[in-house]
């Protein structure tokens, strides 16, 4: 027995779990991260997560653009790098899309975000959060962490807003992949779309809502939130404006939006 009346031997095996508790709590970043090693990802992974040696090359001002248009960018042909980039890898591109689902991957640890052209939802494409604890070494971990955050918080079914890093994938089963194989990766920042438009006026009508009665051509214009000009999906603007949202045309004409150069979509 020890002074205090409690066996010695249950005083020692009390201290040595409070020093293996915060021996673990200390522990050095690298070390968690060898722990991690079989969860996380390895082909490309340096790319995938920014740490490569291209990282300091990526141009970070995100390019507005949409899912339509980045499935029509012809595929590169040189073989991919496992520590560099190839020259769309060091763009960062900012798309409005429908999340159409989320799927975390067993095999590296991603969140797969299926994203859709609001447009036209069968236009598909993944955008993939790396874990934090995958990311160990670089910068941007904290802001795949928060990304993480906010994701969990958005219903199926919403618009967001998807910032990320340009990257040419391989095949291996994804669901909603790019027929090019472009995805957005990884995902900097992920934001909900406003349900109030800039236009001063509550929305009335979600990414998959049904056209308002009388609406019956069909097509979903992209107004200019600044300038109050919409214009058709045949139109270079489309989705490209800096500030807007889609809508049907007749709701954006009853909220006092004009169409570009004065012709309306529907021209029947």
């Amino acid at each position: 027995m020890g002074r205090t009346g409690y066996p010695t031997h249950r005083s020692g095996l009390v201290l040595f779990t409070l020093a293996a508790v915060l021996a673990a709590m200390l522990a050095d970043p690298a070390t968690l991260g060898a722990q991690r090693a079989d969860l996380c990802g390895t082909a490309r992974w340096p790319v995938k997560v920014l740490t490569d040696d291209d990282t300091a090359r990526v141009d970070l001002t995100p390019r507005l653009t949409t899912v339509g248009a980045l499935l029509q960018l012809p595929r590169p042909e040189e073989t991919r790098p496992q520590r560099a980039r190839l020259p769309l890898e060091r763009w960062t591109f900012r798309v409005r899309a429908v999340l159409l689902d989320t799927r975390p991957s067993q095999d590296d640890g991603d969140l797969h975000l299926i994203l859709g052209d609001p447009a036209d939802t069968r236009l598909m494409m993944v955008a993939e959060i790396p874990d934090s604890l995958c990311a160990l070494g670089s910068r941007f971990a904290s802001d795949y962490a928060e990304a993480r955050r906010v994701v969990h918080r958005i219903p199926i079914g919403e618009e967001i807003d998807v910032t990320g890093v340009a990257f040419w994938d391989s095949d291996h089963g994804q669901r909603g992949m790019a027929e090019n194989r472009i995805e957005l990766h990884p995902v900097l920042r992920v934001e909900p779309v406003l349900k109030t438009d800039e236009l001063g006026l509550l929305a009335t009508e979600g990414p998959t809502a049904l056209l308002e009665p009388g609406d019956t051509t069909g097509v979903r214009v992209w107004v200019n939130t600044s300038s109050r000009v919409y214009h058709c999906p045949d139109s270079q603007l489309y989705g490209r404006t800096a500030r807007g949202e889609y809508m049907p045309e007749s709701t954006a004409r009853r909220r006092g939006a004009r169409p570009a150069g004065g012709r309306p979509c529907d021209r029947r």
